[in-house]
């Protein structure tokens, strides 16, 4: 078993303190994940990948009990950079590492459901005016 390392995923544009309520998923030419901003403010902030990407997990935060712990508590953020990633692991393993020299990477969303998302490039960040 990896030990995963959550980073802070700091994609400008971003909120960089904060966490976020997930809404919904939305499917078109690309993925739209649809997030709400937690507190008073409450805008609606969209994490659009032009691209679907490599894979992707949603589970309910109670099912990621082991994993919790290895988000930073001091953190007050629900966008991390997992490194050491499981998933990606897993990936590779189960592809016959066919994919292990790409450039893709963990991200993962965690609020009452845990998005994990494996991609090759960073989504683009759409606040609702």
């Amino acid at each position: 078993m990896n030990i995963q390392i959550f980073k802070p995923w700091n994609l400008p544009g971003l909120p960089t303190s904060g966490r976020v309520t997930f809404e919904r998923i939305s499917y078109g030419s690309g993925m739209r994940i649809h997030l709400r901003e937690a507190g008073e403010a409450g805008r609606y902030l969209y994490l659009d990948f032009p691209q679907l990407p490599t894979a992707m997990r949603i589970t309910n935060e109670s099912m990621r009990l082991a994993s919790l712990p290895l988000v930073p508590n001091e953190v007050e953020n629900s966008f991390f950079l997992v490194e050491d990633s499981e998933l990606l692991a897993w990936l590779n393993s189960d592809s016959l590492e066919i994919y292990k020299d790409d450039p893709i990477f963990h991200l993962a969303i965690v609020t009452e459901e845990w998005i994990d998302i494996i991609c090759n490039q960073n989504p683009v960040v759409v606040f609702e005016s």
